[in-house]
């Protein structure tokens, strides 16, 4: 019996030293890396050397390389720390029960990365805890201190500095909360990612709310993003700098908040998330927006009315509303229902275009009966038109946006000339007779 006892005592020592060895061997690596690529469906995934302290992992550096053109090119994490389940290992599977990671790093799909295609559409990821047959990850529960996701190099945007914290739902999906981080995307400006909730069900991405400030300004986000196949997102904005947004020219000229809501729709290549730099040409965003606390300065067409009226306050004008329903795309900027007005002053409305560098406007011009008797002729032969307080006019815009040309000033010149003329012609006029009525009596 003793004899037995001892043979099964160094069994069980033999074989637990020939288990730490296989753990701390290539091979072992090797199997992880297999069942991280199955997950991620990477070409390739490894793992640097790895520490042991019982159910504990510890790893310096982790990366996958994906060439298919979904989702991602290379992902790396650094500074891994994970709690492992070994009875896993008899049924092919790394269980680990808490994943760790200090750094995350995810880039987008290279240029030029050709598609695989694939039978039945659009190829499906496959959850962490699932995918080809071999060895597979069952991933319990991921923690991410610092993630930083780049999904577009052109134009350029991504997430950084943000931390993530993902757990299953039981039905499949993962639920992904999102703390800090700053959002960027070229065109808009930089948001401070407050925080996310969101839901991955194999090949949608939920968002349920988000919410992201840009100094006082706040967007709430929601929708979602179908991998390959769409983007969905309603957007909410709230005191939003609306410079930023505008182009380097306009910076100078207008300056608010924008308040309203938006509507983002794209089409996704088979580039997957990552394919944003395809999809950027077919984006569409949509919808209605206000800006309060406006100001227009150096405005060519307000600078000529003030000279013509005399009036200061057409030069800096402090605007009472601006509101309008817009839709984008990357080829063409379409403006409706356009209302600016600065109480007591002047009322603009209408609509108009912008597509290769060319404006097409068409507008309704009203300014107040105060203002317009300093234009002599204006109201008989021009502003002929009253309602709400204002004189009203027509007024067509064309040209390259940068420096658009209006056809009310041509007219406002000519009004003027036809009016001092007549004015002239009236006081000779009326001087002849005076003259006339002396002689005769």
């Amino acid at each position: 019996m003793l004899v037995l006892l001892v043979l099964l005592l160094a069994g069980v020592m033999a074989a637990r030293m020939l288990f730490t060895r296989y753990l701390h061997s290539e091979g072992f690596r090797h199997t992880l890396g297999e069942g991280a690529a199955n997950a991620l469906h990477a070409s390739r995934a490894d793992f640097s050397p790895l520490e042991f302290d019982g159910g504990l992992v510890y790893g310096e550096n982790f990366r996958a390389v994906r060439e298919d053109g979904g989702g991602f090119s290379s992902m790396d994490a650094d500074q891994l720390r994970a709690t492992f389940d070994w009875h896993g290992l008899l049924h092919h599977t790394v269980q680990i029960d808490e994943l760790g990671v200090q750094r995350l790093n995810v880039e987008p799909p290279g240029k030029g990365v050709i598609v695989r295609p694939v039978e039945g559409g659009a190829p499906a990821l496959a959850p962490l805890g699932g995918g080809r047959p071999g060895w597979v990850v069952d991933l319990r529960k991921a923690v991410i201190n610092e993630a930083n996701w780049h999904w577009s190099d052109d134009p350029a945007g991504g997430v950084t500095g943000t931390a993530l914290t993902l757990t299953p739902d039981g039905q499949g999906g993962w639920v992904i909360n999102a703390q800090g981080g700053t959002v960027r995307q070229a065109g808009w400006p930089a948001l401070e990612l407050e925080n996310a909730s969101m839901r991955w069900q194999n090949p949608t991405l939920y968002i349920k709310s988000s919410s992201l400030r840009n100094g006082a300004g706040e967007l709430n986000v929601t929708g979602d993003i179908e991998t390959r196949q769409s983007v969905n997102l309603q957007v909410r904005m709230t005191g939003v700098d609306v410079q930023p947004m505008l182009t380097p020219d306009w910076r100078e000229r207008l300056s608010g908040n924008v308040a309203g809501q938006a509507n983002v729709q794209a089409t996704l290549g088979e580039g997957g998330m990552g394919g944003m730099e395809a999809a950027g040409r077919s984006v569409t965003v949509s919808g209605s927006l206000a800006l309060l606390n406006g100001r227009l300065t150096a405005l060519p067409i307000l600078d000529q009315i003030g000279l013509f009226t005399h009036t200061e306050r057409f030069r800096e004008l402090e605007l009472t509303r601006a509101t309008a329903d817009f839709t984008r795309t990357a080829e063409r900027l379409e403006i409706r229902n356009m209302v600016v007005e600065s109480a007591g002053l002047i009322r603009v409305e209408g609509a108009y275009t912008i597509e290769n560098g060319e404006i097409a406007g068409t507008f309704q011009v009203g300014l107040t009966p105060a203002t317009l008797q300093w234009i002599p002729g204006s109201q008989e032969d021009i502003f002929t038109d009253s309602r709400d307080g204002y004189r009203w006019t027509s007024m067509r815009l064309s040209g390259p946006a940068a420096h658009p040309v209006d056809d009310l000033m041509p007219r406002l010149v000519a009004a003027t000339g036809k009016a001092v003329i007549e004015g002239a012609e009236g006081t000779v006029e009326k001087a002849a007779k005076s003259a006339l009525d002396m002689l005769l009596h």
